[in-house]
């Protein structure tokens, strides 16, 4: 006969067994659902593992957008501790080439999007990364899209710019078509009362970059995503604007850690407007740093680390 102790691990272990498989049920990508999803979430639909990429320079992608001179194939960035190169990959995370931007330095890069600009189309870069709160200023980047067989292209413009109400960490940008520049703050602030307060939105306007000197801008709108210390679950990593559907309207996805948000926006301006939608993410990383649109309307994001793996799906 077993000993009561023997009855109480074999009780035990079923019950671990069964908290297990209610654990690992899988979500149709053959992924665990994590901590990203809880009870009653709007989940990203349709989410397929879409591949991963295979430049193993690239270790800590932080952003990525779709190349206008190249259907079906994206631009990436390495964060801060990288070399100032641009990395050229399909959607399913191959390496199709390396690009180095010449007349700058990567302090902290951390995020890449595409827009109209004097050339006629080109690539911004964020160097916005500041994870203290620290930096008095920081900068926007821009130059014309290279193409993937180029072994280097130089930067056409810096704007320098600062917070008028201080330092922020903001690893989220997008351009508009009228070339505004617009910025999300990433972690979590407080207002005098102690309370958790929503994202801040600030704009750069097109003007802007004729400025040779800092340039400062203000609160323009706040965002009802709200990141708190105790998760990073709506951490704020990156923004994409859609291109436009049949009737010209724009839509903003916003990627925090754990989900993806959905907002209308003014199709000249860029300015987000009303909520749409917030989809958890059902996959087993936490650190989803970059996103962009797919051209089915589909989301794409990408996971920081070498080798990151990414994830196309739907929202809503």
């Amino acid at each position: 006969m077993p000993s009561r102790i023997a009855v109480r691990l074999a009780g035990a272990l079923t019950i671990t067994m069964a908290s297990l498989a209610a654990l690992t049920a899988c979500d149709g990508i053959g992924r665990l659902r994590t901590t990203w999803v809880a009870d009653g979430d709007v989940v990203l639909r349709e989410t397929v593992r879409a591949g991963r990429l295979t430049d193993q320079d690239l270790r800590e992608a932080s952003g990525l957008t779709p190349s206008q001179r190249e259907p079906g194939m994206f631009w990436f960035l390495n964060d801060s501790g990288n070399d100032e190169r641009l990395f050229a990959a399909d959607s399913a995370g191959r390496a199709l080439g390396t690009v180095w931007v010449t007349g700058t330095r990567n302090q902290d890069w951390e995020a890449l999007s595409s827009g109209p600009c004097p050339e006629g189309h080109c690539l911004y870069i964020a160097d916005t990364g500041d994870n203290m709160a620290l930096r008095p200023v920081v900068q926007l980047l821009r130059l014309p899209e290279p193409s993937r067989t180029a072994r280097e292209v130089p930067l056409a413009q810096t704007l320098t710019l600062r917070y008028a109400d201080g330092a922020h960490d903001v690893e989220a940008m997008y351009v508009a078509p009228d070339t505004s520049v617009w910025l999300i703050t990433k972690r979590p602030t407080t207002n005098d009362g102690g309370a958790f307060r929503p994202v801040r939105v600030y704009r750069v306007p097109p003007e802007a970059w004729g400025s040779t000197e800092p340039v400062t801008v203000s609160v323009m709108d706040s965002l009802p995503v709200v990141p708190v210390r105790r998760s990073s679950r709506d951490w704020v990593t990156d923004a994409s604007l859609s291109a436009p559907d049949s009737t010209g309207r724009r839509r903003l996805a916003l990627l925090t850690y754990g989900a993806v948000h959905i907002f209308e926006v003014d199709s000249a301006s860029g300015r987000p407007g009303a909520a749409v939608a917030r989809c958890s993410l059902p996959i087993h990383e936490r650190s989803a740093e970059g996103i962009t649109w797919l051209p089915d309307g589909r989301i794409l994001l990408v996971n920081e680390g070498r080798g990151g793996v990414m994830y196309a799906g739907l929202c809503p």
